[in-house]
C-alpha cells in the first residue's frame, strides 16, 4: 500500500492526471477572472451618459474640446450624485436632435418640450433653467414694442430649430412678422449688423455673452420686452434605459436645487 501510493505520488509530479485537473483548474479561475473584469469594464463604460449639445454659451460651449457652461456643470452634479459620468459631444443643433432623434446618443442638452419632441424623447419634469428671449437691435435702429404684436410688419432673425414660445409662433403664423432664419445665433448678429432685418431674437444671457466676445457689445443692444420666458430641459432618447433613468434624474435635479448647488452653479457662470 505504501508503494503504490509512493509511486502515485511521482507519477502526480510528472504531469499525470492530478496535475492535468490542477491546470485545467487554474484556466477556469483565470477565464472567470477574465470574465469579471470584462462584466465589470462593460458597467462602467454603462455609467457614462453621452448628450449632444451646441454652442450656445454661457449656458453650454466647448474650450479646447472640455464642455463649460452652467447646463453641463448641472449635469454633471446631477449625474455624480447617480454615480454616472457625463460625456458632451457639440454638433450643430439639428443635427444634435437628428442623432438623440435615432438613439445615436443617449440625451441632448437643451430644449423645450414641443408636441414634435416629446415624440421621441423623454423629458423630467424639472428644468435645468429658463431662457428670456429678447430682442437684439443696433444702435440708432431702435423701435418702440410695447408688445408682441407691435412687431407687425417687421422682419425678424431667427436661429434654425429654436423654439421661441407660442406668441412669437403666433404673429409669424399670422404672417405679422416675417423671419430671416440663420444656422446660428453668431450667424444672426452678424446679419443684424450687416441690415438684413429689424432685430434678431436671442436668449438674453447667450446674447449678451455672445456679443462680448465678438467685439459688438458697444454696438448691438437688447430691447425691454421679453418675447417668451421658456424653460429649458435635458431630453433623453426614448430607450427603455432612459425610461427608468429620466426619473432618477429629475429627483436628482429636484434635490440639487434644494439644497442651493444649482443657484451656486448658476451663479458662478453669469457673474
Amino acid at each position: 500500500m505504501h508503494h503504490q501510493v509512493h509511486i502515485r505520488a511521482a507519477f502526480d509530479r510528472n504531469g499525470g492526471p492530478a496535475t492535468q485537473v490542477k491546470a485545467a483548474q487554474t484556466i477556469t479561475v483565470h477565464i472567470l477572472v477574465l470574465w469579471i473584469a470584462s462584466c465589470f469594464s462593460s458597467q462602467l463604460q454603462a455609467q457614462t451618459l453621452e448628450f449632444a449639445v451646441s454652442e450656445w454659451p454661457p449656458a453650454e460651449y466647448s474650450v479646447n474640446g472640455q464642455a463649460h457652461g452652467y447646463h453641463p456643470d448641472i449635469v454633471r452634479a446631477v449625474l455624480k450624485s447617480l454615480d454616472m459620468d457625463a460625456k458632451f459631444t457639440f454638433y450643430p443643433w439639428k443635427r444634435s436632435e437628428m442623432l438623440v432623434e435615432r438613439k445615436k446618443v443617449a440625451a441632448i442638452l437643451s430644449l423645450h418640450p414641443t408636441k414634435e419632441r416629446q415624440r421621441f424623447l423623454y423629458f423630467p419634469k424639472e428644468h435645468l433653467s429658463t431662457s428670456e428671449n429678447v430682442l437684439f437691435v443696433v444702435n440708432g435702429r431702435e423701435f418702440n414694442t410695447p408688445h408682441i404684436d407691435a412687431l407687425a410688419g417687421k422682419t425678424v432673425g431667427t436661429t434654425s430649430g429654436y423654439d421661441y414660445g407660442t406668441e412669437f409662433k403666433r404673429v409669424v403664423a399670422a404672417g405679422l412678422v416675417r423671419t430671416d432664419v440663420g444656422n446660428t445665433d453668431e450667424q444672426g448678429f452678424l446679419k443684424l449688423l450687416a441690415g438684413r432685418f429689424d432685430a434678431f431674437v436671442c436668449d438674453r444671457a447667450v446674447g449678451s455673452r455672445l456679443l462680448k466676445s465678438l467685439g459688438l457689445s458697444a454696438t448691438v443692444h437688447a430691447l425691454p420686452l421679453v418675447i417668451s420666458s421658456v424653460r429649458m430641459y435635458a431630453g433623453f432618447a426614448k430607450t427603455p434605459e432612459n425610461a427608468v433613468l429620466v426619473d432618477k434624474f429629475d429627483a436628482a435635479l429636484r434635490k440639487l436645487k434644494a439644497s442651493g448647488e444649482h443657484q451656486k452653479i448658476m451663479d458662478a457662470n453669469l457673474k
